[in-house]
């Protein structure tokens, strides 16, 4: 059933992809079937790195026989977050998306994450694999170690449960005029940081590993993920000092006003 609060809405999803030739054509059927059940009305917008397996064709032939799928070729393996952020600039939709391309995300979620932003509830949700103790479905315990240790060192940014999700939508809103330097393969983190909202909300669902192909994350990409969090910690520390200040400021001028 249909809801009329949902109707009308632009919904831009974005979808980076490396070797993905297999998984992008299902994931793009499955969204679109969401959007037709829940009046959904918006674009997909596929950001290929020059995958070798012919994933920029696949995109290529699937964009020419439905006017809502966008495609953006670069040039070389470049990173998930700045094909993330790359794709941020073409989005046309009044609320933006962010999912895997291996499946790991369903589909049938998206209405849960789209309508607190349609209900005005919040301006940015997120998609959490710790929420309710949820399980994570075919992960080896060595991966959950890096996941859970990955939050464990984000926590003096954020509260949020989840903050190395892949699967998030937010108000376009949430990130005019910022500025992001996208590092790693982790976009999430950086726009909780630096976003423009006042909350932030997170649904529960389950995730499984991917479908098909294999995982992207080598060392490289923990190394950059170290990076991305000495830059959020700088960019967090000089927010709390200019506050700090201006709380300063603000009384030596009532203190000198008695």
């Amino acid at each position: 059933m249909v809801n009329d609060n949902i109707r009308h809405r632009t919904v831009t999803i974005i979808i980076p992809t490396y070797n993905e030739k297999e998984n992008l054509p299902l994931l793009v059927n499955k969204i679109f079937n969401v959007f037709q059940e829940y009046g959904l009305f918006g674009e997909v917008i596929v950001v290929d790195d020059n995958s070798p397996d012919g994933t920029g064709r696949i995109a290529d032939e699937l964009s020419k026989t439905d006017n809502r799928i966008k495609l953006i070729h670069r040039k070389g393996k470049e990173g998930l977050s700045s094909a993330v952020v790359e794709g941020f600039k073409h989005a046309d939709g009044e609320i933006i998306g962010v999912m895997d391309a291996d499946l790991s995300h369903p589909p049938e979620v998206i209405p849960e994450l789209v309508w607190p932003i349609i209900n005005g509830g919040s301006e940015f949700v997120i998609a959490s694999r710790y929420l309710n103790n949820n399980n994570i479905e075919n992960w080896p315990i060595s991966r959950k170690i890096i996941s859970r240790g990955a939050m464990l060192l984000a926590r003096p940014l954020t509260n949020v449960k989840d903050s190395m999700s892949g699967y998030f939508f937010f108000k376009k809103s949430v990130i005019d005029g910022i500025e992001l330097s996208p590092t790693g393969y982790k976009i999430l983190l950086e726009i909780i940081v630096k976003g423009k909202y006042k909350n932030i909300k997170e649904v529960a669902y389950s995730f499984k590993d991917r479908f098909k192909g294999k995982s992207k994350l080598d060392w490289k990409e923990h190394l950059n993920y170290l990076l991305l969090l000495i830059k959020l910690y700088m960019f967090d520390f000089k927010k709390i000092f200019y506050r700090c200040v201006k709380s300063v400021l603000l009384y030596v001028v009532i203190l000198n006003g008695r």
